[in-house]
């Protein structure tokens, strides 16, 4: 599961504000907020990185366990292709 690469769905934009960042999905007209962590995973959602890649480069700002911070970022993104904002190649 860590080597699926997320990748932000086409009908989506988004825009960091401060420490925010703001993602609407044009179809159906919802917006989600992300806190910083969680807009960082949005930005490399971008198909060219592995979950595990992901949590590597997140773990260079926290001075966190790569075990643990794959995990997080694993049920991020999970929780975003719920809401239909990233699927998983």
């Amino acid at each position: 599961m860590y080597e699926k690469k997320p990748v932000k769905n086409k009908n989506t934009i988004s825009r960091k504000i401060e420490d925010e960042t703001l993602v609407l999905d044009l179809l159906t007209k919802q917006y989600h907020i992300l806190n910083e962590t969680a807009g960082k995973i949005w930005e490399l959602s971008d198909g060219n990185h592995t979950i595990q890649e992901i949590a590597e480069e997140i773990c260079k700002e926290y001075d966190k366990s790569v075990d643990i911070v794959k995990d997080d970022v694993l049920h991020t993104v999970e929780g975003l292709s719920k809401v239909g904002v990233i699927t998983m190649e």
